[in-house]
């Protein structure tokens, strides 16, 4: 179950890089590779919920 753990851990982290870039690109107004701040954001929302899940997850699976 450690490696739930650990790909949880990699989702969170992946998630808040992300925002942090994503809000760096809307204060700078940077356009790299045709991305915009709304992706870098979604891409955030889908790793963070993912992390979160997992969590949640085995939270349960202990409990029982």
């Amino acid at each position: 179950m450690k490696i739930v753990h650990y790909i949880a851990n990699i989702c969170i982290l992946l998630g808040a890089a992300s925002l942090i870039g994503g809000i760096i690109y809307k204060l700078f107004y940077i356009r790299w590779l045709g991305l915009v701040p709304m992706s870098f954001i979604s891409f955030a929302n889908i790793c963070l919920l993912l992390g979160i899940a997992l969590y949640i997850r085995e939270l349960i699976l202990k409990n029982k």
